[in-house]
């Protein structure tokens, strides 16, 4: 008996309907974060991986705002006033298999990209375990100078996860390091309502040796340039003082230096 060609038609929309849905979904993830190795504390930042039509952008919510005003009007919020954990901004090119890491420079507003060349190695365990609404199985994996236990559920077929994690038979809905200064999960599923992903404009292509020369010219060139940035205080009472300079500086750099604990310590920095 021949099978209508229309059955076969229903059949193959039923399969593709949940990849092509997860292909154009916004998975909110919340970040718990140690602002330095060996916290006792966490901190949280609420990120969006936008995915449409085989590309998805992983930014937080601030720079996700951003982009949409830039599109919009020409200018975006802007950046803080140091490197962060804000600046986890990756775009990825299912097609191609490329990854871009954004680099935002604080103050002078350049924005540079790091080609991610390194090949994730997954190895799959046995061990399972219900994460919210979805079932999930365990996977281990070694990526910027870390180890990993991600997470995964085959019931969103998206070889996607948050920040430069991918290549799973399914959504990653959970990922943390061993030492649990990073720990990424799942908190909301949306449709994703865009026209487009709005990925941010940059300048070049650099190397991690010249992501580290960036930083350390930051560190060490503060002060002028906090000078000539268009920077105001004010008191208590909202009238206009005069900027120390220097005080804000020096409490910028003692930031940096306390809280330099970068997802990929392989590349880490140390300041001088």
């Amino acid at each position: 008996m021949k099978i209508p060609i229309f059955c076969y038609s229903l059949f193959f929309m039923w399969v593709l309907a949940p990849f092509l849905k997860a292909q154009n979904s916004t998975f909110i993830y919340e970040l718990n974060y140690k602002p330095y190795s060996g916290s006792l504390k966490t901190e949280k930042i609420i990120f969006y991986l936008d995915s449409k039509d085989g590309a998805s952008i992983f930014r937080s919510e601030k720079f996700r705002q951003s982009d949409s005003i830039k599109a919009k009007r020409g200018t975006g919020n802007g950046f803080d006033m140091e490197y962060n954990n804000k600046q986890l901004y990756i775009y990825k090119k299912d097609k191609s298999n490329e990854i871009l890491k954004y680099v935002f420079v604080p103050l002078i507003y350049s924005i540079y990209v790091i080609s991610i060349n390194e090949n994730l190695h997954w190895k799959i365990i046995a061990e399972k375990k219900k994460i919210g609404h979805y079932n999930c199985q365990k996977a281990e994996v070694e990526y910027g100078g870390r180890k990993w236990d991600a997470w995964f559920t085959t019931e969103i077929p998206l070889q996607q996860g948050p920040y430069m994690f991918y290549g799973l038979p399914g959504l990653i809905v959970k990922i943390s390091d061993k030492k649990l200064d990073y720990d990424f999960e799942l908190i909301q599923i949306r449709d994703f309502k865009w026209k487009e992903l709005y990925v941010d404009r940059y300048e070049k292509k650099i190397s991690w040796e010249e992501f580290k020369k960036l930083q350390q010219n930051y560190y060490t060139n503060l002060l002028s340039m906090i000078n000539k940035s268009e920077i105001s205080s004010y008191d208590e009472s909202g009238n206009k003082t005069k900027t120390n300079f220097k005080e804000m500086t020096d409490n910028i750099r003692k930031r940096i230096r306390e809280r330099n604990s970068p997802v990929e310590l392989n590349h880490k920095l140390e300041y001088r």
